[in-house]
C-alpha cells in the first residue's frame, strides 16, 4: 500500500514552516482506494511569495482545522503504508516534524518519485513535478495545491 502525498506549508525557517494544506491519496498498486484533501490552520502566516505560489491565504485558513485535528485521519490513512511524494525528504520532514510538534513520533518508509524518475528516465533537463508530468503527456490541473500535485505524482507512480 502507497500514500501518494503532497503538503503545502506557510515557507519560512527550516522546521519552523506549518502545513497549509495537506493531500493523501491511498494507492493498492492499482487503484485510489481512499483519499484525504485538507486545509490546515498552521497558527502562523503564511509568507507572501507562498501566497502567490499556491493561492492560499491567511484568511482561507481561519476556519480551517487545525493540524492535531486532522492528525488521527493522516495516521489511519497511512497506516500500513510506503509515502510516496515528490521531493518526499521536504513533505516526510514537514509531516514528521508537525506529529513531534504533538509528542508523536511519525515513522514511515519513503518514496521519492524525483530519485525514481532520474533512475527511469535519465537526462530530463528538470525533474521538477510540472516538467516532469508534462514530459509524460500527463495532464496538469491545480498546480502547487496538494490535491493537484498529490495527484499528478500518483500519475507519475
Amino acid at each position: 500500500m502507497y500514500a501518494i502525498l503532497d503538503i503545502e506549508t506557510t515557507g519560512g525557517q527550516y522546521n519552523e514552516e506549518g502545513i497549509t494544506e495537506i493531500a493523501i491519496y491511498k494507492y493498492d498498486g492499482h487503484e485510489v482506494i481512499d483519499q484525504f484533501i485538507s486545509l490546515v490552520n498552521p497558527e502562523k502566516p503564511i509568507q507572501p511569495f507562498v501566497v502567490k505560489l499556491t493561492g492560499i491565504n491567511n484568511a482561507m485558513l481561519r476556519s480551517a482545522p487545525k493540524f492535531y485535528e486532522v492528525a488521527k485521519r493522516i495516521i489511519e490513512i497511512t497506516e500500513g503504508c510506503i509515502i510516496v511524494a515528490h521531493n518526499a525528504s521536504f513533505d516526510y520532514r514537514i509531516l514528521s516534524t508537525e506529529f513531534r510538534r504533538l509528542g508523536y513520533t511519525y515513522k514511515k518508509k519513503t518514496l521519492c518519485t524525483v530519485e525514481l524518475s532520474k533512475k527511469l528516465i535519465p537526462d530530463l533537463p528538470s525533474y521538477s513535478l510540472g516538467k516532469l508530468v508534462r514530459s509524460l503527456g500527463i495532464p496538469v490541473t491545480d498546480r502547487h495545491r496538494a490535491s493537484g500535485d498529490a495527484h499528478c505524482n500518483s500519475k507519475t507512480f
